[in-house]
């Protein structure tokens, strides 16, 4: 794991030229009341559980923050591997489907040829998604 460039604040607020919201962990100005992200109330309250509770959101904000950075390094790899399983999915599931419809039309059996046509609606609609944009 690569060392960070820096190394992290201490976690007390004279330190800190911002203030992170309790409620959902965005940072604020000092000068600001109310989170401008959750609108909550940013007054702080003194003694240890809210520290604690401050501490928290600031870890949980810069390790969120961190899993963003990461996931924005290799894209193009995740990004395959998930069109692949898809299109195997859609593939799957419309072969499975023109099996079942085959064999409904050989016993003419039509609960079976219902079953068949959702297999195949279904891995129909999986490939299209695939090579529709969003």
């Amino acid at each position: 794991m690569d060392k960070p460039k820096k190394e992290p604040i201490l976690l007390n607020s004279q330190n800190q030229n911002h203030r992170l919201c309790l409620n959902c962990g965005f940072p604020n100005r000092q000068s600001d009341t109310h989170c401008l992200y959750c609108q909550s109330s940013l007054v702080e309250e003194t003694g240890f559980i809210p520290w604690l509770r401050q501490t928290y959101y600031i870890l949980r904000w810069r390790w969120q923050l961190k899993q963003k950075r990461e996931n924005l390094k290799n894209p193009s790899r995740a990004g395959f591997w998930r069109h692949l399983g898809f299109f195997i999915l859609g593939v799957l599931l419309s072969a499975v489907g023109i099996y079942f419809f085959t064999h409904s039309i050989t016993q003419s059996s039509f609960s079976n040829a219902l079953v068949a046509v959702l297999f195949l609606l279904y891995g129909g609609y999986t490939i299209k998604t695939l090579f529709t944009k969003k």
